[in-house]
């Protein structure tokens, strides 16, 4: 049997959590017995990768360059035909529809959607907010506008031409007329060595692992840090923050926050690692920082990536949404309110000291995420969903 999976993300620097997910789902469709093709764009290219062989299909730079990587996938369909087809979009769009019929078309016998940050139309509106200069919002504001009716005039016409949805966020039963099914993202638990703690028990690590930091909100943590510093006893153990990753775009302002609350000495900016080296850096750390700030998204369910991957490294974390994958309190998790406020420091360093005392509680981690978050066992159950 083969499978397509589209996806019309960047395989950039920035975005490394989310190409190593799609890694593991195309890994875990394997395992289920399918022969995969599936997709990145890189450098003004959009590529079909399919076992050890790929192609690279060359787009020019510049307007409606999706509208070009949609023309390279009808295209590549044009002389391909596949059994299954398993699309992870951001939105719906005319070219999404035209790529589903075209599918349908050949024969694929179920096309399944995934929207991995569902609902999304209200996060697009938002992120105006960001545009800088303040100049360019209303320009920008105009493109989101014309992008968010396109998502809904498309999307009318998906139930014609695709079978299920499957939707990471906030719960539905129905996407656009089509049947959807609710999961959280997975992770492939293997992948990660276990990072026992060896750190200094005189001080605490947190560790926050990203690209795009507004809506990590690790200005909480900062804000929590100086708080925190000021209330300090003597016998109170030192708080550090590492983060790892960062949007070039938005780390001047991140350092500036640094500096502002005076926070030179306890933050350490690593950039981007991966493999070994970021194992190193979870192995010294007391805590993980998932995401803060849902809020800023209009969110209030969440299925963090860098959560399970915490979780598959045995690492406590910390994290501020609702997830159904955690309900329940496990002992490795902190939940923080999904607001503004600033982080309770003295209550996570409370919560950092009670998880070293429990040796077994990593290992229980591990096991969790081994449970919970395995992507076979999750795509296998979407693929039941879908009558596949």
């Amino acid at each position: 049997m083969k499978l397509f999976y589209l996806t019309f993300q960047e395989d950039a620097e920035l975005y490394l959590g989310v190409t190593r997910k799609i890694e593991w789902q195309v890994r875990a469709f394997e395992q289920l017995g399918y022969k995969v093709t599936h997709t990145l764009w890189k450098n003004e290219c959009f590529i079909f990768f399919q076992g050890g062989e790929t192609l690279s299909v060359p787009v020019t730079r510049g307007f409606r360059r999706m509208h070009r990587f949609s023309q390279a996938a009808l295209d590549y369909l044009t002389d391909h035909r596949f059994d299954v087809a398993y699309l992870r979009l951001d939105r719906i769009s005319f070219d999404v529809i035209r790529i589903c019929r075209k599918l349908k078309e050949n024969g694929t016998r179920r096309v399944i959607v995934e929207i991995p940050n569902y609902p999304y139309i209200m996060d697009y509106l938002r992120s105006v907010k960001g545009v800088r200069p303040i100049q360019r919002q209303a320009v920008t504001l105009l493109k989101v506008l014309c992008t968010a009716a396109q998502d809904r005039l498309a999307g009318c016409r998906l139930r014609e031409c695709a079978d299920a949805a499957v939707l990471i966020g906030d719960r539905s039963d129905r996407f656009f007329g089509l049947p959807a099914v609710n999961i959280t993202n997975g992770v492939n638990v293997d992948e990660f060595s276990f990072a026992r703690h060896q750190g200094d028990s005189g001080e605490i690590v947190l560790v926050g692992v990203a690209g795009t930091l507004w809506w990590q909100a690790y200005d909480r943590v900062l804000e929590g840090m100086r708080v925190y510093r000021e209330r300090k006893k003597p016998e109170d153990p030192r708080v550090r923050f590492v983060l790892v990753g960062g949007d070039r775009k938005e780390m001047p302002a991140f350092l500036e926050d640094v500096r502002s609350r005076g926070l030179e000495e306890d933050v350490e900016c690593r950039g981007f690692l991966r493999g070994e080296e970021l194992m190193r850096v979870y192995a010294s750390a007391d805590l993980g920082v998932s995401s803060l700030g849902c809020y800023r998204r209009g969110l209030t369910r969440c299925s963090s990536l860098k959560a399970r991957e915490y979780c598959a490294a045995g690492l406590p974390f910390l994290y501020a949404y609702e997830d159904d994958a955690l309900d329940g309190n496990p002992p490795f998790a902190l939940r923080l309110p999904n607001d503004s406020s600033a982080v309770d420091i003295g209550r996570a360093v409370e919560f950092a000291l009670r998880c070293r005392d429990d040796p077994s509680l990593s290992e229980q981690e591990r096991e969790f995420a081994r449970r919970n978050y395995d992507w076979k066992t999750i795509l296998g159950q979407v693929l039941a969903f879908a009558g596949v």
